[in-house]
């Protein structure tokens, strides 16, 4: 009777356990499913994901630049003069043409013929000025400066541009015979040139001719108003003036041939030939005499 009793009492014990796990396991699963839907309708937690991405961020970073950044825009006139120009177009430096001497600046656009010439000699330097003078611009933004220095000075900037291609105009030949007598003209000179360099003694008599006329002093003026009219009419640097008797006479007492070896050798702050390199020694030579003649 006894062993009847426990195994009913085992029986039931087991079936009450049984139950209680199952009910468990039931409840287990409804909880995941309720907490499964609910994360899904709310999303990932944003704080969870924010400490993931700080556990596996790299160590650096490569920032990339726009390639397609736009250019920057191009400084006016004003603010290259005021960042590149002053410092010597200012003062006058070294010859540098000032800004409101309108004078000074009309020889310079007479000689470079005109705004387009003016803007290549700046470009390219010019004397004791280095190209662009020195400073990292386009060739556009060199010639929004030289005209607003032109402008500072007084000079009609758009006459000056309307002026070099008159000028280029009055200078082609007026038509194909004068063409022609210019092709026979330079065919004539350089047959010259020829028979000179096979026979010296042919052209003596043409530079004895030249040698006792002495230097052409009206070309000596042209060379003269392009070249030496920078420092020799205002004295910059301490260059005599032209037509000041009394400087130029200690140094006329010297003689034509020392004054035109300090010209082309360069003398104190003068380079040699003034800085152009590019005019012949007998061009130098025809500007010291014309020199001397306004000195004398």
């Amino acid at each position: 009777m006894s062993a009847h009793n426990d195994s009913a009492f085992l029986r039931m014990f087991l079936m009450i356990l049984g139950s209680l796990v199952a009910f468990t396991v039931i409840i287990f699963i409804l909880a995941h499913l309720i907490t499964g839907s609910v994360e899904e309708a709310r999303g990932p937690d944003p704080r969870l994901r924010a400490i993931v991405a700080e556990r596996i961020k790299p160590v650096g970073s490569v920032n990339v630049a726009v390639a397609n950044a736009a250019p920057a825009a191009p400084k006016s006139g004003a603010e290259i003069v005021a960042s590149a120009c002053n410092a010597c177009h200012g003062a006058g430096v070294l010859g540098a043409p000032k800004i409101g001497d309108g004078a000074a600046w009309q020889q310079r656009l007479a000689a470079a013929g005109g705004i387009d010439g003016l803007t290549a000699s700046a470009i390219a330097g010019k004397g004791g000025m280095p190209p662009k003078g020195g400073a990292m611009v386009s060739d556009g933004e060199i010639k929004a400066a030289i005209e607003h220095m032109l402008d500072k000075s007084g000079v009609d900037v758009a006459a000056a541009a309307s002026a070099a291609p008159a000028a280029a105009a009055a200078a082609e030949p007026a038509g194909p015979v004068e063409a022609v007598k210019q092709m026979a003209d330079n065919a004539v000179s350089a047959a010259k040139q020829v028979a000179a360099a096979v026979m010296p003694g042919a052209a003596a008599p043409e530079a004895s001719s030249t040698a006792s006329a002495g230097p052409d002093v009206a070309h000596g003026k042209s060379v003269y108003d392009a070249a030496c009219f920078v420092c020799h009419t205002t004295g910059a640097a301490g260059a005599p003036k032209l037509g000041d008797k009394a400087a130029w006479g200690p140094r006329i007492a010297q003689g034509m041939e020392t004054l035109v070896h300090s010209a082309l050798n360069g003398k104190n702050a003068m380079p040699p030939k003034g800085g152009r390199m590019d005019l012949a020694d007998g061009d130098i030579e025809a500007a010291v005499a014309y020199i001397v003649s306004q000195g004398q």
